[in-house]
């Protein structure tokens, strides 16, 4: 006799055979979240979006520089760069100079945008980088 408990049994065994897959849920952006490339070059990387028309009215952005060779018990030190933003389907590209040559880095975007229900404006970290390594 065929019974649900049975059934469910079945189903585990196909999947671990590998005869079903299970299905991952969709994974889409926010539409908040900015794609930035990003290219290593002399001591350097350079960092380039396109500020989408649905971002909203972003008042500043600040780049945050983050070094990956961490060791243990040494201060993590990172660096903030202000910028201007650009207007609405318009393309940025930023250098960010005196980098360590071979050091992986990673960069955070963060937009500022005005508020409406306090005083001073929200940050949010609209986009991560992958790692980029100075040549």
């Amino acid at each position: 006799m065929f019974t649900r408990r049975s059934g469910a049994v079945l189903v585990v065994l196909a999947v671990l055979a590998g005869v079903l897959s299970v299905a991952s849920p969709a994974r889409a952006n926010p539409y908040w979240r900015v794609a930035v490339n990003v290219t290593p070059g002399r001591a350097s990387c350079t960092l380039s979006w396109i500020r989408d028309y649905w971002d909203g009215p972003v008042n500043a952005y600040t780049i945050w520089v983050v070094p990956q060779d961490v060791r243990i018990n040494a201060p993590q030190a990172y660096r903030k760069i202000p910028l201007t933003p650009q207007t609405a389907g318009a393309s940025k590209s930023v250098k960010v100079d005196g980098l360590t040559k071979g050091a992986p880095y990673v960069f955070w975007l963060e937009a500022f945008y005005p508020s409406y229900f306090r005083n001073g404006p929200i940050s949010k970290q609209v986009a991560t980088t992958r790692v980029c390594v100075p040549t």
